[in-house]
């Protein structure tokens, strides 16, 4: 992604819900768990899509379990 795009107040927002529900997967609450996963498996996958994130980095990811490295939020915006 380009660096340029990620100071649009909207691609920070969308960034910033994709890392929550990131985040809603280490949750103990189950529901919770569930419905993070069910939103970033569609919705957050097509944002992510939409923001020109490549095909081969969202199959990395998915394949890691959406796990984020423990700077990323450093590197956002909000």
């Amino acid at each position: 992604m380009d660096d340029n795009i990620i100071h649009d107040p909207y691609i920070a927002l969308a960034l910033a819900v994709i890392y929550h529900a990131v985040s809603d997967l280490e949750s103990n609450n189950p529901a919770r768990v569930s419905e993070a996963q069910a939103w970033l498996q569609f919705v957050g996958l097509n944002w992510c899509q939409l923001l020109g994130v490549s095909e081969e980095t969202l199959n990395a990811w998915v394949a890691a379990g959406f796990a984020m490295p423990p700077s990323a939020h450093r590197n956002w915006r909000y």
